[in-house]
């Protein structure tokens, strides 16, 4: 112990002298590096965790242990080489400087061959066994249920060993043991992100460049497989008398201390890393491409976490190639679509054969808990799905060029790898078949002939509450151009007393002027039009933004419409003079209004009485100080930042896409 330890030297000093003709990056043996650290992390967090719980008194009668990473199904660990690493560890209570570095530099040479991060996963794995089955025996009350699985199938025995318990005097050396565990697998996570991404992306780099790649990655490597050996021995040592524990506990805090430098370089190489990675995609997909090199380059980029697998509805493995001569709609979404997956069941049947769809969930990060949803969501798919899509710089791209923000998007490429429409999915919702072939002209179309249709766009929501109560009474009132309120929410007695109140202002100016209610809500078949109405009014504000650029009167009512699903008790009316829309307002508010009916019911036709109601509603929306606040998807980037007030035409405010204006609010 007299001797000059490794752990007194600063980094830049091993990295230099310690090491200085670090062996050359070998070729890399093919692992499955993700999925071997997922068993891992599997074995080592609740691990870990059962140490806390027994030594600091957070002690639980049934410890859960969450976020199991996945594994890939077909991942075998090779058991072989985790026993030979483990025998090189095992037996060895010196903690030398001498020891440390032979030991470490005969583990790098039993795994030449593999790539960098796979070395220091490989020697995580070896030690992460017996670290489990050390802390299994430590209350077989909280750990047996969550260790003896994930230990037994690394060590592929049925039986583990048992152990005396731990003396509670070595309590402060097992929890610093224990504290600098969860360091190095955070360490080595970082290591193995940078592993992925410091594979080769196409570039050429200077000789320069690559050794220092090289230098860095072999340094971490060096300062992750000492530490791995020094807590396997520390694990061996924690039998011997006081002395020498206190000892070997300074150790803790002098590798946790390098460990913590170290992190600090390797984050900033892997920021490096991330940003040279995605320069080098958003580069590719620039230029000409055929979609299959697109496709491949997207979908397999080089810093996967895990292998990345592209199914059929049979769920066997394709090649990209099925797909060369096809247009193909890239579905982004996360796992819970069900609603969307109904929808494009009965569209995808009726694609032509050069249509494919594509299904590609950006999961972060993935666990057993969402392989099961992915699973579920895959086998109810006829199209093909891309399973364990963890690229960094494809997400990246995905979000920042194609604007997915967490809600589903369809981007649309031709065989030419070139997009043709960046979010198909709402003109797909709106317009079903007829939106084939779902490119950026044939939305413009569809939504110009509707307008055509709707007498240049005026009358477009009486259109929209025929197709979605097509059975009602609806379209015989729109045709004989009769004044329609048209009211909902999600409070039964307010709709109750708006009806109520209503039908005493229908009744009361029957001889001025016709006057019908439609609730919208659930239909004598029990199907909630609802529901189907908010989607329809937001398929078609996503239409018009797709179409234009200016707010005409149709999407600035589209947008009025969405804030009163916004508003906290969602109580809304609309008032329509055939199929027109003329006047839409807070419920709560149109049913004051109402209730004032004797002070203005002298009304004379009904441009006049459209005229008083709208008048009232605004000054008493004034006295109540409602503001305007709407949520909707900005998931393809077509809604500005900047939109005005539908009331007072002052900009509103902007967080998290949510957009409010308090123009109304009484401040006294």
């Amino acid at each position: 112990m007299a001797n000059k330890s490794p752990l007194e030297m600063k980094p830049i000093e091993i990295k230099n002298n310690f090491f200085p003709d670090p062996p050359p990056t070998p070729t890399p043996i093919n692992l499955d590096v993700a999925s071997l650290f997922a068993m891992v992390t599997n074995i080592l967090s609740p691990a870990t965790n059962v140490v806390d719980n027994i030594f600091q008194g957070t002690k639980q009668p049934h410890m859960v242990i969450k976020g199991e990473r996945a594994i890939a199904s077909d991942f075998n660990p090779p058991l072989c080489k985790l026993k030979e690493l483990s025998c090189m560890m095992a037996c060895n209570e010196d903690l030398r400087e001498e020891t440390l570095t032979e030991r470490m530099k005969s583990i790098i040479g039993k795994l030449q061959g593999y790539s960098w991060h796979a070395q220091a996963v490989l020697t995580l794995a070896a030690f992460a066994s017996d670290y489990g089955d050390f802390c299994r025996h430590l209350d077989q009350l909280h750990s047996s249920d969550h260790l003896t699985k994930p230990v037994g199938i690394m060590k592929q025995i049925p039986v583990l060993r048992t152990q005396p318990k731990i003396d509670d005097k070595q309590k402060d050396a097992i929890l610093k043991l224990n504290k600098l565990i969860k360091k190095t697998i955070n360490f080595i996570d970082c290591i193995v992100m940078l592993g992925h991404l410091s594979i080769k992306h196409g570039d050429q780099k200077t000789q320069d460049e690559s050794k220092s790649s090289t230098d860095n990655i072999s340094f971490y490597i060096f300062w992750a497989i000492i530490t791995v050996v020094a807590c396997n021995t520390w694990m061996s040592c924690l039998n011997k008398d006081e002395s020498e524990i206190e000892e070997f506990s300074r150790y803790a805090d002098k590798v946790a201390d390098k460990i913590a430098d170290a992190l600090v370089e390797l984050k900033i190489d892997i920021q490096r890393a991330e940003a040279e990675a995605y320069r080098k995609l958003t580069k590719f997909l620039k230029e000409p491409r055929c979609i299959v090199e697109v496709l491949n380059k997207l979908i397999n980029a080089e810093d996967n976490k895990q292998p990345v697998k592209v199914f059929n509805s049979d769920t066997i493995p394709i090649n990209m190639e099925v797909v060369k001569t096809k247009n193909v709609l890239l579905f982004f979404s996360g796992l819970d679509i069900s609603e969307y997956v109904s929808i494009l069941k009965p569209i995808y049947k009726e694609m032509k054969n050069e249509f494919k769809i594509m299904w590609i969930p950006i999961v972060e990060p993935w666990t057993n808990d969402t392989q099961k949803k992915f699973d579920i969501q895959r086998d109810d798919m006829p199209w093909y799905v891309v399973q364990q899509f963890s690229s960094i710089s494809s997400i990246k791209y995905v979000k920042e060029q194609w604007q997915f923000k967490n809600e589903p998007i369809i981007v649309v490429l031709n065989p030419q790898g070139r997009v043709e429409h960046h979010n198909a999915l709402h003109m797909i919702m709106t317009w079903g078949i007829r939106a084939i072939p779902f490119t950026r002209s044939k939305e413009n179309e569809l939504t110009r002939c509707k307008e055509d249709n709707l007498r240049n766009g005026d009358d477009w929501f009486g259109s929209l509450m025929i197709e979605i109560c097509p059975d009602s009474m609806l379209q015989t009132w729109i045709k004989d151009q009769k004044c329609i309120f048209i009211y909902g929410g999600n409070d039964e007695s307010w709709s109750k007393e708006f009806h109520e109140k209503a039908t005493k202002v229908k009744n009361e100016s029957s001889a001025r002027t016709s006057i019908e209610l439609f609730c919208v809500g659930k239909d004598g078949k029990g199907k909630d039009e609802l529901d189907n109405f908010w989607k329809l009014i937001t398929n078609f504000l996503f239409a018009k933004f797709h179409k234009d650029t200016e707010l005409d009167s149709g999407t600035k009512e589209c947008l009025k419409l969405l804030s009163y699903r916004n508003e906290i008790e969602k109580r809304w009316v609309v008032l329509c003079k055939g199929s027109k829309l003329m006047f839409s307002g807070f419920g709560t508010t149109v049913l004051k209004v109402l209730g004032q009916f004797d002070e203005w019911k002298q009304f004379r036709g009904d441009a006049e009485f459209v005229k008083h109601l709208v008048t009232r509603y605004d000054k008493k929306l004034r006295e109540d100080g409602i503001f305007r606040n709407f949520e909707t998807p900005k998931n393809d980037g077509l809604i500005t930042d900047y939109i005005k007030c539908l009331d007072c035409s002052k900009t509103m405010d902007t967080t998290c896409f949510r957009l409010k204006c308090c123009c109304h609010q009484n401040h006294g």
